[in-house]
């Protein structure tokens, strides 16, 4: 791929930028990159808080026309993969894991958001903007925010935010590589070996009510796979 990046002062969303612009003649692996992202965006319409010049986020233009549609999910696993390869790599001594479906947690808090839009033509994958979120320098945030964490928080250091980009990059390009190589098997492996809660009883809704289940795989299309008590 190559590494193109376009460092914007503010956007309302990278991921939008992206899909408002003709991307026909863009290579996959341009970036957008906001210092300060108003409105950015997480799973379900979540608000992602990020403080300004503090974190990463951006979007990442892949081109996949290589993979089926009914492979898709295969790009969520593949970047989710690649983030825990560079927090393993920068934090060797932390538990690494993904919330399903791609959510990056440090022990049980949140550090790193994906949200992936897919574009298709016709029966061929077209595109797919890769947004990510990802808590570098930052140490306070809104109390309505859960659990989040970031680099800064676990190793009191700081962090220049182009180096950490970049080594994002170059884990994403490798896992992406494999895509095309084929090795799903290799990423299926190690995206279930990190996948937060699995094997794990937990309290689930399920059609409005309340039930006991233990995750025990992803199935294709990116659902969990569950067995009842």
């Amino acid at each position: 791929m190559k590494y193109d990046i376009q460092i914007f002062e503010t956007l309302e969303s990278t991921n939008k930028y992206i899909e408002n612009i003709d991307t026909a003649n863009i290579d996959e692996g341009y970036i957008a990159l906001a210092k300060q992202q108003t409105c950015g965006v997480g799973q379900q319409g979540n608000r992602w808080e990020s403080e300004a010049n503090k974190n990463l986020t951006f979007s990442l233009l892949l081109k996949p026309t290589f993979l089926p549609i009914a492979d898709r999910y295969m790009i969520t696993k593949a970047v989710s993969i690649a983030i825990t390869d560079f927090l393993k790599q920068e934090i060797p001594n932390e538990t690494i894991s993904i919330k399903w479906p791609n959510d990056i947690y440090v022990g049980k808090d949140k550090i790193c958001g994906v949200l992936i839009s897919n574009k298709f033509r016709g029966t061929t994958f077209n595109s797919a903007i890769i947004g990510i979120g990802f808590n570098v320098n930052q140490t306070t945030f809104s109390h309505d925010i859960p659990n989040p964490i970031s680099l800064k928080i676990i190793t009191q250091k700081d962090y220049n935010l182009t180096a950490v980009l970049t080594k994002i990059y170059t884990n994403i390009e490798y896992r992406y590589n494999e895509l095309k190589e084929k090795k799903y098997n290799s990423i299926d492996k190690y995206y279930l070996e990190n996948l937060l809660y699995l094997g794990e009883e937990r309290d689930y809704y399920y059609k409005g009510k309340g039930i006991k289940a233990t995750i025990i795989d992803v199935n294709k299309n990116g659902l969990l796979i569950i067995k009842t008590s």
